[in-house]
């Protein structure tokens, strides 16, 4: 399985809850011909500047332990995906 690609796409200022100053520091994720951009936003007062990709890159990692224990319970056994593909009512394309 090949690496995701993560970069920095954007960082920009915009205008948080009840005037609070926040940043969003959009990440790009590519994977092959799988590619999508998640943004993080961050309380400008909390963070320097020079803290500010170290804390997004934290919240990025927390979000993906997060998706990933929410969708523990979709993850199917080799045996599950075969038994799938054997009940398939589409027709083979071997002949």
């Amino acid at each position: 399985m090949s690496k995701f690609k993560i970069k920095v796409a954007r960082i920009e200022a915009v205008a948080g809850n009840r005037d609070v100053p926040q940043v969003c520091i959009t990440f790009q994720i590519n994977q092959g011909p799988v590619g999508f951009q998640v943004p993080i936003h961050l309380k400008v007062s909390v963070y320097d500047d020079t803290e500010m990709i170290q804390a997004a890159r934290s919240a990025l990692h927390r979000i993906f332990i997060d998706l990933g224990h929410q969708t523990l319970h979709w993850n199917l056994s080799a045996k599950e995906l075969r038994l799938l593909a054997d009940m398939s009512l589409r027709p083979s394309k071997e002949r």
